[in-house]
């Protein structure tokens, strides 16, 4: 498993304002993908990427609303 961990500047959050943050990476080395953003703000934003091609993405807005949270099935 590999996991990185790095910054990113001027951004567009999920609150619509313009962030700075981190960005988490791991994988698994087998198909797992799993990429999570952490907004200066509060917000948050994860996408997983399966071994069978699906994908999950949510997005929390910085006062803790769910924004987004949606599975898309893979081939």
């Amino acid at each position: 498993m590999t996991a990185t961990i790095s910054r990113f500047t001027t951004q567009r959050a999920p609150c619509g304002e313009m962030q700075d943050g981190e960005r988490y990476l791991t994988e698994d080395q087998q198909g797992l993908i799993t990429e999570e953003l952490r907004y200066s703000c509060g917000c948050r934003s994860a996408k997983e990427e399966f071994h069978d091609g699906s994908v999950h993405r949510r997005q929390v807005h910085h006062k803790g609303r769910v924004l987004v949270d949606e599975e898309l099935r893979g081939e």
